[in-house]
């Protein structure tokens, strides 16, 4: 059995495509869902310590694996939103952790 797995999203938000992320969010949120995800925190970047990225927002959830992670990004349902995606984010880096 996989150990459970936890994604890290770091995002700067497209102030110009509020609809794109709203699209976007509405029709991601059940796709990781369905995976197992537990969401775990999500917040505003209010300032940067260390680093040059200028990030807005983190969120953080957990998953029962890795594998279940990748899975909703390799989807073929996933994979037509990134034109949502690219539109809504100027940013965009999504980790997996242990």
């Amino acid at each position: 059995m996989s150990e459970k797995s936890i994604m890290i999203v770091n995002a700067v938000l497209n102030p110009n495509e509020k609809e794109a992320f709203t699209y976007y969010s509405e029709q991601s949120a059940p796709l990781f869902k369905e995976a197992g995800a537990m969401p775990i925190g999500k917040h505003k970047i209010a300032k940067t310590i260390i680093g040059s990225k200028k990030l807005q927002v983190v969120a953080i959830m957990e998953f029962p694996s890795s594998e279940s992670i990748t899975k909703v990004f390799e989807s073929e349902v996933y994979k037509e939103l990134l034109p949502y995606r690219e539109k809504a984010f100027l940013e965009l880096d999504v980790f997996i952790g242990k």
